[in-house]
């Protein structure tokens, strides 16, 4: 590349990173001219840059994009509704992530690519003022200089780590870069090393210090002591360390002596966002719209299958898409019946048909749902969507142990699940199969019961489900258990491949999990006029409201 094409690339980079600062709602005034030097005048400014991000950050986690797809392209529920790129990440056989600007979903990766460097974009700004001499005072006697740091550092560690596990690679963006113009892409390792240090930093400084986050920043449930950012920082470096791998060799390596470590510190309150009003942002769209609405939402079969002790799931996960018919499940866990095939169980519901086009394939009918967030919904969507609890701490504990050696902690936690939340028999040996003969749980495609391990990957599924982003997509990625050809990444989005002038690419489909050599380059006027369209619907702000949930498609 020459350098006026690599200048170009960067420049458009250094635009696009400050547009991403002067859209974002951080509650400055604009004053009608968004300059850098306005925008952090006052020490009142700079704390809105550093706080205003934790908002994107819960954004991209939980709202429309990339969740709703991650989901179904793990299998976790099941839809054929085209709506925020479900259709498409969920066909069989898979096809590869359609990184054209004119796509339909392109918000798929657009969304937490743009929306996370906004975050990183004011977070720099904000800290480079402090850097530069400007303190947080509150009245003579209160200083919050140190809280603003440690909050604009978990900010950050959060921006990046869902950059890592969701892109094959991208910049980073902080408050050592001196020149943006010397920002070079990294791959999703290295992305991951500068999240997992910044997660590092904000422990040491929230450990012992006595500042408070206030409500408003962190979603409207309470205020955060500095102890509860500490234990908020080490339980999000858990759930982010297990979720960065793309293969099972990757997952082997992690450092599991750490995520143990972490995941026992466990975290003295659950955390979740408060939605309480249509002004508020901290609402899920994953438990609000695809878990518990019906006509959104299926169970997926591969999630809730194994459960099945009528010879049923084994014949429709070895049949091919086409032959995927419905069927009821015989069950002895009651998570998911209520001791019959159409009876409610305790996260399960029985609906007995499904909301899909049949012409779209029987593959996504199933006769189940999961009710456990219809709380939610029936309360006009008010309320608090939990997204980290000491249970996922517990499961990600269990698999530190499993990996390292100690499987009885693994098999305590595993028995802990199934029989007080399942009722099933419990594991009397960590080298056994799924008690219960016939009738046990888990059992696999070939109608044998599951080893310790393949319980656990069970439990863990059944008892997290839309609790955090992509917590199954990234599960079955890092274990290996994503169906053939699904993607295992994003690309960086086709509209910034564009200004960036870089040769489009993509992963999954037909060329395999991480690769697509057959790129769509369509430069035929159509789809130049289409993709002119989208990098213009990309430049401006998108906030995204409760209330647009749209039409089926």
């Amino acid at each position: 590349m020459n350098t006026y094409r690599y200048a170009t690339k960067i420049l458009a980079l250094a635009v696009a990173l400050w547009s991403a600062v002067a859209c974002a709602d951080l509650n400055v005034v604009n004053q009608n001219d968004p300059d850098r030097a306005r925008a952090i005048s006052s020490p009142s400014d700079v704390e809105a840059l550093i706080s205003g991000g934790f908002q994107s950050w819960y954004r991209v986690s939980h709202q429309s994009y990339p969740g709703s797809a991650l989901s179904v392209a793990a299998d976790a529920h099941s839809s054929s509704w085209g709506n925020w790129g479900m259709r498409d990440a969920g066909w069989e056989p898979r096809k590869a992530y359609d990184n054209d600007p004119a796509y339909t979903y392109n918000e798929l990766a657009e969304y937490p690519w743009r929306t996370s460097y906004r975050s990183l974009a004011a977070v720099r700004d904000g800290l480079l003022a402090i850097e530069g001499g400007t303190r947080i005072t509150a009245g003579l006697d209160v200083d919050n200089t140190d809280r603003a740091v440690a909050f604009g550092k978990l900010i950050q560690a959060l921006s990046l780590a869902n950059l890592a596990v969701l892109f094959d690679q991208a910049f980073v963006v902080d408050e050592s870069v001196d020149d943006v113009l010397a920002l070079e892409l990294q791959d999703y390792g290295q992305v991951w090393a500068v999240a997992k240090a910044k997660f590092d930093e904000v422990v040491q400084l929230a450990s012992g210090a006595s500042f408070q986050i206030p409500s408003a920043w962190v979603g409207f449930n309470g205020d955060w002591s500095a102890a509860y950012m500490a234990e908020f920082a080490r339980a999000y470096r858990a759930r982010y360390s297990t979720q960065v791998p793309r293969t099972a060799s990757e997952r082997d390596a992690v450092d599991w002596s750490g995520v143990l470590r972490d995941a026992e510190a466990s975290i003295s309150e659950d955390y979740g966002g408060n939605y309480r009003s249509g002004s508020d942002w901290s609402w899920h769209r994953s438990k609000l719209h695809t878990a518990s609405y019906s006509g959104w939402t299926r169970m997926d079969y591969r999630t809730i299958g194994p459960a099945d002790a009528s010879g049923e799931w084994e014949k429709w996960i070895n049949a091919s898409p086409d032959d995927k018919l419905p069927f009821d499940i015989d069950t002895d866990d009651r998570r998911i019946t209520g001791g019959a095939p159409n009876l409610d169980g305790k996260y399960i519901q029985y609906r007995g048909n499904s909301p899909f086009r049949a012409n779209r394939g029987l593959y996504h009918f199933s006769n189940y749902l999961d009710i456990r967030w219809d709380y939610l919904r029936q309360n006009s969507a008010l309320g608090v969507y939990i997204d980290m609890t000491a249970m996922e701490l517990e499961f990600l504990a269990a698999e530190a142990n499993y990996r390292l050696g100690n499987r009885e902690a693994t098999m305590a936690i595993v028995n802990k699940y199934r029989t007080e939340s399942g009722e099933l028999p419990p594991f009397n040996s960590v080298d056994e199969r799924a008690p219960g003969g016939d009738r046990c749980v888990p059992q696999l495609p070939d109608g044998s019961c599951g080893t310790l391990w393949d319980a656990y990957k069970y439990e863990k599924r059944i008892e997290l489900f839309h609790y955090g982003l992509g917590t199954e997509y990234f599960d079955d990625r890092g274990w290996g258990d994503l169906v053939t050809n699904t993607w295992q990444q994003l690309p960086i989005p086709g509209s910034e491949l564009d200004i960036l002038l870089m040769d489009m690419y993509t992963f999954g489909g037909p060329g395999g999990d991480f690769a697509a050599p057959d790129i769509v380059n369509d430069v035929s006027p159509g789809s130049l006029r289409g993709k002119l369209a989208a990098m213009e619907a990309w430049s401006r702000a998108h906030n995204e409201k409760l209330e647009d949930v749209g039409q089926r498609r």
